[in-house]
């Protein structure tokens, strides 16, 4: 009698024509949204921040943040991820999505007990071919962010990569890869660089000029408890759903599709193992095709931006954010994000300071790789409504 595991997963499908047909025809189409957030409160803005491992006063401490001009907690820019994140895993069943970034343009800051709106809408749909997967699609989700008057806080393009799984024919192919071990000396300079974290603060950005060093954050090792805390301020995925609600949306699945966000394809809820169970089980993960467990990719986003606004300070405004995911990052992994200042326009009422970021992890690879642009805004019109 075998004693092997049964596959945890009961879809492993590859990209047929008429299934990529399929969601080609979705482009310009609505997405049902199911919120998970409505409103900025201080404690989702906290968990969230938190969640980040970024405890900026700014986010976190009503009493600094009420001495800044601004009077009150402000939320990372990329608090919207609470509300809807943009993954999207439309049709192509047993065709695993997973994160592949986000192209962010943040219209003003967000302050505390705001409500938030999301919307969005399917974009575009491509096929191509990459060296862990001999066939994949990329499809975005064109997300709006409106306020309860209908102001726009901030417009994101979220993108997916599709990817049969391993048993596929065309599916991904990472070799698996052993969580990394520290030695106790290792892991106590790991946590004094973390802890040692540069933050400007309410001090200005002066004098910034092209070739500047953005400091690095570390992230790690990453582990079962980092991805804890990061759902505790943002779930992400429709899938995560505690008992009975998940035992309703596996119904629905069969019985009621239309009740579901149409960002999922019902296949999704009719797994026996939601495929997001690869952020937690290593074992999921492999067969899905990814090294190990792996972490979140709005999470990664949010790393490029903590870095950022540890950087600009309280007064500089992010205006764009485009983060690219290249390779996974596993749990053990140690994480470094960093960049540079690429180029600095004072021509107009705010100077533009452009910014180049990396990832990469204890092994020197490039993870991630992104760009921003940062208004010296100076506690000027940005910050919100009165």
């Amino acid at each position: 009698m075998s004693t092997s595991r049964p596959a945890v997963f009961d879809l492993a499908g590859d990209i047929d024509d008429t299934g990529y047909a399929a969601i080609q025809a979705l482009d310009g189409t609505p997405i049902r949204v199911e919120q998970w957030n409505n409103e900025a409160s201080w404690d989702s803005i906290r968990h969230y921040a938190l969640g980040l491992g970024d405890d900026n006063p700014l986010f976190c401490d009503p009493g600094y943040a009420h001495r800044t001009p601004y009077g009150a907690v402000l939320a990372p820019p990329t608090f919207p991820f609470t509300a809807f994140d943009g993954a999207v895993g439309a049709g192509l069943p047993g065709v695993q999505p997973i994160y592949a970034g986000t192209a962010w343009r943040f219209r003003r800051r967000l302050r505390r007990n705001e409500l938030i709106r999301a919307s969005a809408r399917f974009g575009p749909v491509q096929r191509l071919s990459g060296g862990t997967a001999s066939d994949m699609i990329i499809q975005t989700a064109l997300c709006r962010y409106e306020d309860a008057a209908g102001g726009l806080i901030a417009e994101a393009d979220a993108r997916t990569f599709r990817i049969p799984r391993r048993r596929a024919s065309t599916g991904l192919a990472y070799q698996p890869r052993e969580t990394q071990e520290y030695s106790d000396d290792e892991l106590d300079a790991i946590r004094k660089e973390a802890a040692a974290e540069f933050r400007r603060g309410s001090a200005e950005l002066t004098g910034v000029a092209p070739g500047d060093v953005i400091p690095a954050v570390i992230k790690g090792p990453i582990g079962r408890i980092d991805m804890t805390a990061y759902y505790a301020g943002c779930p992400g995925s429709p899938g995560y759903k505690s008992v009975e609600m998940a035992a309703k949306y596996r119904t629905w699945a069969v019985t009621d599709p239309g009740r579901l966000p149409s960002n999922y394809d019902p296949s999704y809820f009719a797994e026996r193992v939601l495929p997001s169970i690869g952020h937690q089980d290593a074992e999921a993960a492999r067969e899905l095709g990814m090294p190990g467990a792996y972490n979140n990719g709005p999470q990664r986003v949010g790393w490029f931006a903590h870095c950022v606004t540890n950087w600009m300070g309280d007064s500089a405004f992010l205006s764009r954010l485009e983060v690219r995911l290249r390779r996974p990052e596993i749990f053990g992994d140690v994480i470094r994000i960093g960049g540079t200042v690429t180029a600095v326009d004072r021509t107009g009422p705010c100077p533009r300071v452009g910014i180049s970021l990396q990832a990469r992890n204890q092994h020197g690879e490039r993870t991630a790789e992104g760009t921003a642009e940062i208004l010296l805004d100076d506690y000027g019109r940005l910050s919100g409504p009165e």
